[in-house]
């Protein structure tokens, strides 16, 4: 059992289940936003629709990061969080029926959905700014609570002006929500996250947004004709899943003090690939996609899953931090991506390719694993 003279970030923290159940609308935003990346158009899909996946998605998961942050620092299994985040919960909703790849057609639902659960966010912080006892905590409290007004302010804002500028002050407000904090870096760092929690939060919502890919992957399995290449394609799946899971639950060291950015950074970056992914999958099976379009979709939204991956070297376990696995994933890809242009009238190859790439980077970092258990026994 935690005992009160240990530093907050550093006590026992679970996710609750009022936790869990916010992320889920979460995970269907983001599989509505996943969807505006399957329309395709003479073999390829415009930078336009991806620019507007992208956005879309920093959007969304900086919205979630903010009440995280406040939930990992702050929050309790209290009537008043549990209200925040069910009356939050129930706005995330309608922003989710407003993701659409025509802006304008929802822009007025969407803003105000913005502006309404950073109001909430910046009331949350506020609220507890009478509670603090540090003045860390009072300042991060501070931070938070006013770039969230900010941002609910300009999202208002946006609602009321002519449509040539309107989008102004909205993406405004995107900006100063993803960098508005940097100048409270000093007491943030006073103030840091607890890591576990943090981890433990970001891995859940990643692994259901993995659940997501396997629907997708499952939309183009045959019960009627089985092919040999399902092996494989799911293979691709497992494999990124399990490198994943063996980084998130072994590499990390969790007794280290943090502000959390980087890993809310790396995992956008996991999470827009993974989107990215589960289009070029399903698409594997149509043949809508030109050859080589698609080769560089699939091994570009492997790359990015794997960047993110990468970056959060920085968090792992001092003994299990080497650059050469690094080197000899981006090898691996490397590899794959030659073989695949080499036989680009040949999907299968491709597949196989990216599949047995992603088997040995994912042995790899089982490997690495297993090297440290047994410096550890010895």
């Amino acid at each position: 059992m935690e005992t009160s003279s240990q530093p907050r970030h550093l006590q026992e923290k679970s996710a609750g289940f009022h936790e869990l159940f916010f992320d889920l609308i979460f995970v269907y935003a983001m599989q509505k936003m996943a969807h505006v990346i399957l329309n395709v158009h003479e073999g390829t899909i415009s930078s336009e629709l991806f620019l507007k996946y992208i956005i879309m998605s920093v959007f969304l998961w900086i919205l979630w990061s903010h009440q995280t942050f406040y939930t990992n620092r702050f929050g309790e299994t209290t009537t008043k969080d549990v209200i925040f985040m069910m009356v939050n919960l129930f706005v995330l909703v309608f922003l989710s029926n407003s993701l659409y790849p025509d802006f304008e057609k929802t822009f007025f639902p969407f803003f105000l959905c913005v502006g309404v659960l950073y109001l909430s966010i910046s009331i949350q912080y506020g609220l507890h700014l009478t509670k603090t006892k540090h003045k860390s905590d009072y300042k991060t409290c501070q931070a938070f609570a006013i770039v969230a007004l900010i941002v609910a302010i300009l999202s208002f804002v946006s609602l009321v002006l002519p449509k040539s500028i309107h989008y102004i002050p909205g993406f405004l407000g995107l900006f100063i929500a993803s960098t508005g904090l940097i100048p409270y870096r000093k007491y943030l760092y006073q103030s840091p996250v607890n890591l576990s929690h943090l981890v433990e939060r970001f891995s859940l919502l990643t692994i259901i947004i993995f659940g997501e890919v396997l629907v997708g992957l499952t939309s183009i399995f045959s019960i009627e004709h089985f092919n040999y290449i399902y092996i494989f394609q799911f293979l691709i799946v497992v494999s990124l899943f399990g490198t994943y899971w063996l980084v998130t639950e072994s590499h990390f060291n969790l007794h280290q003090t943090t502000i959390g950015f980087q890993l809310v950074y790396t995992h956008l970056l996991i999470n827009i690939a993974l989107g990215i992914l589960n289009a070029a999958v399903i698409f594997s099976d149509t043949h809508h996609l030109n050859a080589i379009f698609e080769i560089c979709m699939m091994h570009g939204s492997i790359l990015l899953f794997y960047i993110g991956v990468w970056i959060n070297t920085t968090y792992f376990h001092k003994e299990l931090k080497n650059i050469k696995y690094i080197m000899f994933g981006a090898m691996m890809l490397v590899v794959s991506f030659i073989i695949s242009m080499v036989f680009k009238d040949n999907q299968d190859i491709m597949i196989i390719s990216i599949a047995m790439a992603n088997t040995l980077i994912m042995l790899l970092y089982y490997k690495n694993i297993k090297k440290r258990t047994t410096s550890v026994i010895k």
